[in-house]
């Protein structure tokens, strides 16, 4: 499969001509873990950058759909939870996200439903692997995505909309008002999702079915609304950016019809309320500037469970507790930032960090809790001869309810022009979450509950990223080779109780470890760009701790993707990643047995056409390869006997078509 692609492609490339210049994105600039603006190619972190250019490809609805073509990143797809991310080997409890700089809150089973982030003004994606904690905090340890939205849209009037044969239907529009220094942005999206199971009748428009089996649903039906409003000053020396969102979600999940006449079922009800406040001011000058960041950010999930008849489509609200549950977290930030350039050779940051999260809910210990949050951190860039750029910084934290760590860090650029060289060394931690600390929840199927003595996760990583570009009047090549390691310690993990067998609780119990390697080959030349990656990481097994079995098992992911102009108008997107089969060691009794996760491909295409300079019409398939479940096997071939041996990947091979028009 792999050959074919790279031939078509090759093909291709020789049709392929523009008349945009040929070193377009080479020099992305960059804000995520920086003292100053600057471009990618010289910060002394790898960052990683998603162009506004990739996102507009037509191909992507939400943040989980970019991410799951990413080297060094891996989904997961939960049919109600959500999708959820992986950064080298790490879970998504360790990955920070950020939208300008405000971290995501409203984590379940630690990770951030991705598939709630939506794409809309965004004008781009910055990542960055490796710790980051010194700056942003608990959670970066694993790697942080911080996204950028577009404050000043150079057009006041933008509707979209999409539709995929799998029964998705999506409408946004934007309207913007700029004048004298000033802009206004309201921005609204409804997104929704028909739900989907294998085998299920194509249907252009949602249409009402009847109450028997093929009420349920395999990929639950969800509903999304999203409601912004920006305001944004500029004058010379002064930005302001505040803004209000709120975002609202409905995911549906009927029962299957209940025996024996099959006349009711339980249905399921998720709702999910998010509500964003923030502002972002800049004071500036030519030596020194002062950043402040202000936010509040409400997250809640209702769960609720009917007893439905379906002959009467009666519904009535069933009163085990277990069945029913409201949790809500609200996030107030304060962050204050000033950075210094003495000279050219002499950058220096420090800032002060003061936040409190609060849960509330039934199944949290008394109903509510407190959780606040105080910090310290700077930063010190030192460039030598133009050449070597120190980057020392620590990172000082108190915290009301866990005794939390010291965090330094320690990073090391040498830019020799067309070479780059960089070496990093840093901590990174995860504060206890209020849930794991606080956590109540006792009926006749349950018994957990948290541990007010946790400590925090600690890791230590070490990473190398060497890079080399070479450039002429016709084509830019770019090569990277990067290599980690990570190690986590008071890793947190729900287990056994050791006072109570009959009770589950949090406690500090693993550690952990990932490393690897990846490398990318990135080709520019006139109208094309072309990127080939490949990634090999190794996870921990802690079984090797007692028994004779590897210690780390290894996984390899590649990946292909280009982008082709022919001609101004037109423009070709191809994406494919292949994600390699994963090995993992597990207890049956007293035996230890091999299983592996299967390897798949993921094959998505579209085509950009743009009608008139206010109109643009794309179209295209995604998961082309119909990749739609994988198999768990153990080393005999067998299927595991659990139930959970099919890993949902996709819903098949789809279509779709999206309409955007700009004024």
């Amino acid at each position: 499969m792999r050959y074919v692609l790279l031939c078509i492609f090759s093909c291709y490339l020789k049709q392929a001509y523009c008349q945009d210049t040929l070193f377009r994105d080479l020099k992305e600039v960059v804000v995520t873990g920086q003292l100053t603006e600057k471009s990618a190619e010289d910060a002394v972190h790898k960052v990683r950058v998603i162009s506004g250019k990739e996102l507009n490809s037509g191909l992507f609805t939400d943040l989980g759909q970019v991410l799951e073509k990413e080297l060094n990143i891996k989904l997961s797809q939960d049919n109600v939870l959500g999708s959820s991310i992986s950064i080298q080997g790490m879970s998504g409890q360790n990955v920070k996200i950020l939208i300008d700089e405000i971290p995501v809150i409203g984590r379940l089973n630690g990770n951030i439903d991705l598939s709630q982030i939506s794409l809309n003004n965004i004008e781009r994606i910055e990542i960055i692997e490796g710790p980051l904690s010194t700056l942003y905090g608990t959670d970066a340890l694993a790697g942080t995505i911080n996204i950028i939205t577009n404050k000043n849209p150079s057009f006041k009037k933008i509707f979209n909309t999409y539709y995929e044969t799998v029964g998705r239907y999506n409408f946004d529009f934007m309207l913007s008002n700029n004048q004298n220094h000033k802009t206004i942005n309201y921005e609204f999206a409804r997104n929704y999702f028909n739900g989907w199971s294998e085998n299920q009748k194509f249907k252009i428009i949602p249409a009402e079915e009847l109450a028997d089996e093929n009420r349920f649903k395999q990929w639950k039906p969800k509903e999304q609304f999203i409601n912004k409003i920006q305001y944004n000053l500029q004058r010379k020396n002064l930005k302001i950016y505040n803004y209000v969102e709120s975002f609202c979600e409905k995911i549906t999940n009927l029962g299957l019809p209940r025996g024996p006449y099959s006349e009711n079922a339980f249905d399921e009800y998720y709702h999910t309320y998010r509500i964003n406040i923030g502002s972002n001011i800049d004071l500036i000058n030519d030596q020194r500037r002062i950043k402040i960041l202000l936010a509040y950010n409400s997250y809640v999930r209702q769960k609720e469970t009917f007893y439905k008849d379906l002959t009467t489509l009666s519904s009535i609200l069933v009163q085990d507790p277990s069945s029913q549950d409201t949790s809500s977290f609200n996030l107030m930030l304060a962050k204050v930032i000033i950075s210094t350039g003495y000279n050219n050779n002499l950058e220096y940051q420090i800032g002060i960090e003061a936040q409190s999260e609060t849960a509330r809910g039934d199944r949290i210990s008394n109903t509510s809790q407190v959780k606040s949050d105080y910090a310290l951190f700077s930063t010190m860039e030192y460039n030598l001869n133009n050449i070597i750029t120190f980057r020392p910084s620590a990172r000082f934290i108190y915290n009301t309810k866990y005794k939390a760590p010291f965090i330094p860090a320690f990073n090391v650029l040498i830019d020799l022009n067309q070479y780059k060289f960089r070496l990093g060394l840093a901590q990174g931690y995860r504060a206890p979450s209020l849930k794991e600390l606080y956590m109540e929840f006792i009926d006749i199927n349950h018994n957990i509950v948290g541990n007010g003595d946790l400590l925090a996760e600690e890791s230590s990583n070490y990473h190398i990223n060497n890079s080399y570009t070479y450039a002429n009047s016709n084509v830019v090549l770019k090569t990277e080779v990067n290599l980690f390691y990570n190690a986590i310690t008071n890793k947190i993990d729900l287990t056994n109780s050791t006072t109570n067998d009959n009770q589950y609780s949090y406690f500090n119990v693993e550690e952990y470890k990932t490393k690897g390697l990846s490398t990318n080959f990135r080709i520019l030349i006139e109208g094309a760009e072309v990127n080939l990656g490949l990634a090999h990481t190794g996870r921990y097994n802690k079984l090797s701790n007692s028994e004779n079995i590897t210690k780390f098992n290894f996984s390899t992911d590649y990946s292909l993707s280009t982008v082709i102009n022919f001609g101004s108008k037109t423009k070709l997107n191809m994406f494919y990643k292949n994600v390699g089969r994963l090995p993992s060691f597990w207890m049956d009794e007293d035996n230890i047995v091999e299983s592996y996760t299967d390897a798949y491909s993921l094959l998505d295409l579209s085509v950009n056409r743009r009608i008139s300079e206010s109109f643009i019409f794309s179209m295209g398939g995604r998961n082309l390869l119909n990749i739609k479940n994988i198999k768990r096997t153990n080393d005999l071939g067998e299927v595991h006997s659990s139930s959970n041996n099919n890993v949902p990947i996709g819903y098949g091979r789809t279509f779709f078509m999206s309409l955007n028009f700009k004024l």
